[in-house]
């Protein structure tokens, strides 16, 4: 690989950006589930994620959504 490949990040294509948004939901909901449990010692999951403003906050009631669903269900 030449330095100049380096450089530049990569393009994310459709399919790639569907994989993060998924890989953001299971660590959001990860996340949400694991702050509701009874553990206070339960650290945070993940990582940074660079995602625009407007869909991380999309995402994040996506989660939440996932996780009252996932509470009323058991």
């Amino acid at each position: 690989m030449q330095a100049s490949d380096m450089s530049q990040p990569p393009a994310l294509t459709p399919l790639s950006l569907s994989h993060l948004c998924a890989r953001y939901l299971r660590v959001q909901f990860e996340n949400k589930l694991h702050a509701r449990s009874s553990d206070p010692g339960v650290a945070p999951l993940g990582q940074p994620w660079m995602l625009p403003v407007a869909l991380a906050l999309e995402l994040d009631l996506i989660s939440a959504t996932l996780v009252d669903a996932f509470r009323s269900s058991s």
